[in-house]
């Protein structure tokens, strides 16, 4: 238990110097020789006063009313556009028996390439690999 204390004063210690201050400091605008203005936090003359700063918030502004509409579009159309229909649910097309076999030729190829083969199987497994792949692309979805 002390020593789950000693670690959180310590914690504390050390995070604290690092902490965001929220603190204002006071700016004094002063107008130099050549006309030229400085800010700074020191004042220029005993009589200096410093500026009033307005305490912007800051994050997110409204939207504008055009900007507001486009936003609702957007929405509308992806809404309509995850919608299901009404009715009967679409069933997933069947897969054709060409390319369910073709499947499954080049799973027993790339299952062939991952158990290990000879140098002399090496290129005939990778061009049917490669056929397979082809046909699959072409035909297949």
């Amino acid at each position: 238990m002390r020593t789950l204390t000693c670690l959180a004063v310590t914690a504390v210690v050390l995070v604290n110097p690092f902490a965001v201050s929220r603190a204002r400091t006071e700016v004094y605008r002063c107008v130099l020789d050549g006309g030229h203005i400085s800010y700074q936090q020191i004042p220029c003359t005993s009589q200096s006063k410093p500026m009033e700063l307005k305490d912007q918030t800051t994050g997110w502004s409204p939207l504008r009313p055009g900007e507001r509409s486009l936003l609702n579009s957007y929405r509308d159309e992806d809404a309509a556009r995850r919608r299901k229909p009404s009715g009967l649910p679409e069933e997933p097309a069947k897969e054709s028996k060409a390319c369910w076999e073709k499947r499954k030729q080049l799973e027993a190829v790339r299952s062939h390439l991952r158990r290990g083969y000879s140098l002399r199987e090496a290129d005939e497994l990778h061009r049917k690999l490669d056929d397979y792949d082809d046909y699959l692309r072409e035909f297949c979805s």
